[in-house]
This record gives C-alpha cells, structure tokens and sequence, in this order.
C-alpha cells in the first residue's frame, strides 16, 4: 500500500515538473536560472529569444559590474524588482532591460531565478515625456506674458518669471501649493492693488467670479501699472492666468486722448482759418472760429467765392491730384468785402466719404509785405555786402592783434623801466597811442562777433569814447565837427559794453549820413548826465542837420525801414539800437525840428549791482618766484614780451614757438603755468590741450589761453567747452600779470 502510495507521488511530481515546464515555456516574459557565478541552468523559449545562446549571465550585461551589484543586492535582501541595466540582445543590440529575481533553494544550493523585461521603448517614452515637459516649461517661460497654472483645490501648479516680475511685491509668497485667495489677501494687504484694507474681502469675492470661466479684464496696480489679465479654466476643473503689461498702450491711449483734447482746443485756438466741407454740394462740416471771423458763418463753401467757376477749378484740381498748395483766389469776408485769399487743402476719408480739409490764408498782409520788401530788396543786399565787409574788417582786426601786443606791451615796459623824464614820456604818447588802437581793435571785433550778451559795471565815458574812436576820424574827414560833453563822476550802468558801443556806432553814423550833403552848421555833439528825478544815465547824440520830417518820424524804430536811397543804408541800424536798449531796461527817443537838427536820447537806469572783487581789486600781483611758465606763441617777439614781463614778476621762463615744441618740453619738466596761444602752425592749441589732458591730466589745471582768435565760432565753441580762462589780445602787461597770478592762485 505504502509502495502505491509512493508510485503515486512521484508520478503526480513528474506531472507537476513536466506542466511547469510546459508553462515556462510558454511564458512570453524571458525567464531563467542560473548559479551564483552565472552559470545557467533553465532558460525558456522567450529568454533564449531575447540573449541568443549565450549561457554565462555576464556576457548578457553591457556593463558587468551591473551583475555583480544585482546579486549584491539579492544576497543582502534575497529579492529585487525592477533592476534597470542596459544588455545585449540575440543580436548583440543594446537594450534597457528591467530585471526582477528571487534567490532560492535549489538541490541544496542558493540559484537565482529571474525574468528581463525589454523596456527600451518605455524608456524611450518617458525620455520623450520628459523632454517635452522641458520644453513646455522652457516655452512657458520665453513668454513675454506672465503665466500661471492653478489646480482644481486653486492651488498654484506653476508661474514662470514674468509672472512673479509682475507681482514683484507679494513674490515670495508666490510658491508652488500656495492657495489662490490666499496669494490674493497678501497682494492686497502689500498696497499692490488700490484697495482699501476694509474692502479687501469683498474684492477677494469679486476675484473667485474670474477664475472657473474665460474672463479678460484690465487692472491697475498701485504704481500706476496696468495688465491685461485673462482667466482660462483647464479641463482638470483649474485654471490659467496670463497677464500682459500694457502699461505703454494705456499711456498711448492717454496720449492720444490727451492729443484730440489738445488738437481740439489747438484748432479752437488756432488763428489759421481751418475748414472740412463735403465734395460734392460743398456743405461745411466744420469750421474753426479764425475761419468763422474771416469768412463768417455760411453753410456751403460755394458761397464764399467771388467766381463760383474757381471753386469748381479747385475741386477738380484737388480730385485729380489729391491735394492742392497755395491756389489762389478771391473771397468773400464776413463782412461782404472780396479779399484775395490762398487756399491749401486735401483729401480725406471721414466716416466712409471724401471731404475736403482746407485752409485759406488772408493774403491781405502777405500782398502789402511783398511790396515793402520789394521796396528793401536793394536795401538787404546792401547789408548783406556790409556784413561781408564786417567779417574781412575783423580778420584784419585780428591780424593787427599780435603786432598790437608787442607795442603796448613794450611800451609799458619801457615806460616802466626807464629813468630819464623824456623817454618816460615817449614811451607814454607810445602807450597811448597803442591803446587807442587796441581799443579800436577790440570793438570791431565786438561789433564782428556774435556771442552771448555779457554784462557788468560799466562807466558811460568808456563807451562813448570808444565809439568816437571808430568813428571819430570819418567823421572828422567829411568836414563835421564832432564835440564832446561829458559830465564827470556819472554812476556806472550794468550793461554790455560791446553792445552799447554799436548803438552809440550806429547814432554817430546816422548823424554823419545827415550831414553829408547839409549846407549849414555841420557838428555832431555827444553829450552825457544824470537825470535829475529818475536818476537815469542819458546819453545824447545831437546833429545839426536837416531833422527828421513828421510823415516818417513815426516809423523811424520800425525794422526794415530807411530814409537813405537804395544802396547807401542797412535798414537795421535804429530798430537794432531800439531793441538793444530795451533789453538794458533803457529807452531811446529822437527828438528833432525840420531844419532844426536831430538828438537821439538814449536813457539807461544806473546800476545798483555790487562790483565784482575783480573789477575793484587793482592791487599788484604778488611775484611768483621759483615758478616754472611755458609760453608756447609762434610769434616770436609776443613770445618774448610775455616772457620779458613775467620773468620780470619772478617765474622762470621758457618760449615754445609751437605746439609740437611744448610737448617736448612738457616731456623735460612739469610746469606752473602754460600760456598758448590758439592758432598755430603744426600743432594748434587746441591740439595741445589734448595732449595735455591726456599725457598730463596734472597740469590741465594750470593752462590758459593767450589769443585773438575768439571772434571765429570754432574758438568760442572750443573756450566755452573746455572752461579754460582765457585772455584777449591785444595784452598789457598789467593785464597779463592779474591773469596769471589769478590762475596760479586757483591752484593752476
């Protein structure tokens, strides 16, 4: 019994082997096992599939260390899932394989069983995924908008940076898992909407309408920001925000509307006379009140024309061409009165129809000006040859500057230095002279220069004399006396010398062209006082010519206008004067009798500005002992005068007779003080100013300008830009010391 039993037993056990075998085989997932060491003892149909007939489990492994880490781990916990390693396939093609084994008991020794998943292309998937998932955050974050992405709990899922940017404020709240509302209160709370803290909650209700439909609104921030901000709801029940910044676009559409609110109030303004009418019947869409006070108030354009026929020449002309400029024709005032008018107009398209878009000009003004200028065409060429000969006049001027230098500056010298009583008094009449020239030179230059008006305490004295100097030897030459009365001690006046000169230039020129073919008395007289109850300065310019006659006594001051005959007067010199003396707070006036002669009174307020410590401190310059000073002048003997006069003050002196020779000898040593003049040969002082600044920053401070080229615009340009000081040829010695002990004592 015992014996059938165990028949039994063991053919239920084959029974068992042989459907075991009969699954394994076939089981789709490749299956085996193998020793310890490798080797193979059972692999089914799908393994052999998938490695081929290898029979040692390393050779399957791409990297064999990865076998030695998977039975690693089943000797420490007896099991492992999912063991992804890469392996080699039936035809030796690598692949990810995802392991899972179990280490049992086999006939009395430890085997591993185990089965290979080929998850090549989940692999590959997720890769895929993964990579899209990359992307689709990358994109997001390229936007310009602000994005974010809210769950179904409200819950943010993800902002890229703009987003965060946007709410600069509340940002570091902003964090994956923060609730919507929540996120919200905070915003509010930090003043980053206008919300009033009492009303925080009942926006916060307002804000949940937004976020589960399609909802674009505008907001504004309390920085005077606005978004453009949509509410999209996703399919998983949350919601997407975007936000766009059109904080521009709000400023555009402010602009704009603040530019027709402007263009309203312009073309309400405007005294241009502007109007819209129809094509067709002429009917006036529009007019502005110019166009209502010029034409008055018709309803059709065609009643405005004198010639009906020239409106219908206009239209046709503006149809075929788009646009007409300047057509010319007569119409009809307010007042019934035809005036000749010009008319420029265009078409445009307003709300689906062709108008027209005009403006007509009075030509009233325009026809009585092009006769006057007629009249003064002669009169400005005229001037403008005048100008010419201003401009040559001042380059000889400044050519007389360096040679000036040189005579009054040794004339000083020598007026300084000598010892015996005659040669003193030579060197006196020498001086004199000199300075007499140099005072001529420096107001044509003044009068040839255009340059900013510069005011300061001045004595009247001083520009009547320097005008009479200019003038005083053609006046004296045309047989006209010319006299002088000039009270003495008279106030200052704060004014611009320069300027004030050209007046008294013009007056005095204006009394000699008087004179000139005057059969009488032939004087000119200057004279100068105090006003006694306005305390004004007034100078007068009297001639005792034929005076000025009662029909174009009025107009005298107007621009333009001249009694001289074509070719013999500018046409500006008495507007020129007016203007001039109104801007010194002043007035002029003529006075005059037919056959009587004419006074021009000029009355200017005095001054009641404190003098500048420049203009009052007279003291003599302290001596400058031990000091080194570069001249650098291509005119040798101006070179030698300033030498002579500063060696004399203490400074030892070297002479660079251009720029290049200063830049050799600013290689040699540095120096105290460095006087250049402007124009030169090879290398000008402008160009030695750029080296200095850029080889010796250190010594910029301590350059300055001796020159006589400030009339030329380049010059001025050049001065202004650089701030250097600077001083004008010709240069008395006096003069020259003050300068430079000024410049050493600003730490040049």
């Amino acid at each position: 019994m015992q014996q059938a039993d165990g028949k039994k037993a063991e053919a239920a056990e084959r029974d068992a082997m042989v459907l075991m075998q009969l699954v394994l085989d076939a089981c789709p997932v490749p299956t085996r096992m193998s020793t310890i060491a490798g080797e193979t003892l059972y692999r089914n149909p799908a393994s052999k599939a998938l490695y081929g007939d290898r029979t040692l489990i390393d050779d399957y492994y791409v990297e064999p260390e990865d076998r030695q880490a998977l039975v690693g781990v089943l000797l420490e916990k007896g099991c492992i899932d999912d063991f992804r390693v890469r392996q080699y396939d039936a035809n030796d093609n690598i692949f990810w394989g995802s392991i899972s084994a179990r280490l049992i008991d086999f006939q009395g020794r430890s085997v591993i069983v185990s089965n290979a998943t080929n998850i090549t292309d989940m692999i590959v998937a997720q890769d895929q995924t993964r990579q899209a998932n990359e992307r689709l955050a990358d994109g997001i974050e390229s936007l310009a908008e602000g994005f974010a992405l809210y769950d179904k709990d409200d819950r943010l899922v993800l902002a890229n940076s703009q987003y965060r940017k946007m709410h600069s404020v509340s940002a570091d709240v902003l964090v994956p898992g923060v609730n919507w509302f929540d996120f919200l209160r905070v915003t509010a709370q930090r003043n980053q909407f206008p919300i009033s803290r009492d009303r925080i909650d009942d926006w916060l209700v307002e804000r949940a309408k937004d976020r589960r439909e399609f909802r674009q609104q505008e907001f504004q921030h309390s920085d005077g920001g606005w978004f453009f901000v949509s509410n999209c709801p996703t399919r998983e029940g949350g919601f997407v925000v975007t936000r766009i910044d059109i904080t521009e676009r709000k400023r555009a559409e402010l602009a704009a509307k603040e530019a027709d609110e402007l263009l309203r109030r312009v073309l309400e303004a405007c005294p241009a006379s502007i109007q819209m009418t129809r094509v067709d019947d002429g009917r006036v869409l529009y007019r502005s009140p110019a166009s209502q006070e010029l034409l008055g108030d018709v309803e059709r354009a065609f009643d405005s024309y004198i010639n009906p026929l020239h409106r219908k020449q206009f239209v046709e002309r503006l149809l075929r061409e788009g646009a007409v400029d300047d057509f010319e024709t007569q119409l009809k005032r307010k007042d019934g009165q035809p005036c000749w008018c010009s008319i420029s107009a265009k078409l445009i398209d307003f709300h689906g129809e062709q108008v027209i878009v005009s403006h007509t000009y009075d030509l009233s003004d325009r026809i009585e000006m092009q006769q006057q200028l007629e009249r003064q065409r002669e009169t400005l060429h005229q001037n403008e040859k005048l100008s010419a000969l201003g401009g040559l006049l001042a380059g000889v001027a400044h050519e007389l500057n360096n040679p000036l230098s040189v005579v009054l500056g040794m004339s000083l010298t020598l007026k300084e230095t000598a010892s015996d009583t005659k040669t003193i008094e030579r060197a006196d009449k020498i001086s004199k002279a000199a300075e007499r020239c140099a005072r001529i030179v420096k107001t044509f230059l003044a009068m040839a220069r255009q340059q900013p008006t510069r005011t300061s305490n001045v004595a009247i004295d001083d520009i009547v004399t320097a005008a009479t100097e200019v003038v005083g030897y053609s006046i004296k030459s045309s047989d006209i006396k010319l006299a002088l009365e000039l009270e003495s001690d008279l106030p200052a006046i704060w004014a611009d010398p320069d300027q004030l000169s050209q007046v008294l230039i013009n007056l005095l020129v204006n009394a000699e062209h008087a004179l000139h073919d005057w059969d009488g008395q032939r004087q000119i007289t200057v004279s100068t006082c105090r006003h006694a109850e306005s305390g004004n300065i007034v100078v007068k310019v009297a001639d005792s010519g034929p005076g000025v006659s009662e029909e174009i006594l009025p107009r005298i001051f107007e621009p333009f206008f001249t009694t001289k005959e074509v070719g013999a007067g500018t046409g500006i010199g008495l507007s020129f004067c007016h203007r001039i003396v109104q801007s010194h707070q002043g007035t002029i006036r003529v006075e005059t009798t037919e056959g009587g002669g004419s006074t021009f009174v000029v009355s200017l307020p005095a001054s009641d500005q404190v003098p500048d410590r420049a203009e009052t401190d007279a003291s003599e310059p302290s001596r400058s002992t031990g000091r080194f000073c570069l001249v650098v002048d291509d005119e040798k003997d101006v070179g030698e005068l300033i030498a002579e006069i500063l060696t004399r003050d203490g400074f030892t002196v070297f002479i660079a007779r251009s720029g290049k020779e200063a830049v050799a000898q600013l290689k040699q040593r540095p120096f105290d003080v460095i006087l250049s003049d402007l124009r030169m040969p090879d290398m000008d002082g402008r160009r030695l100013y750029n080296h200095v600044s850029d080889y010796h920053p250190a010594e910029v401070g301590r350059l300055a300008f001796l020159t006589g080229d400030t009339i030329s615009p380049d010059a001025q340009v050049f001065l202004r830009a650089t701030k250097r000081p600077y001083l004008e040829k010709p240069v008395k010695p006096f003069e020259l010391r003050m300068f430079v002990s000024k410049l050493v004592d600003r730490g040049g």
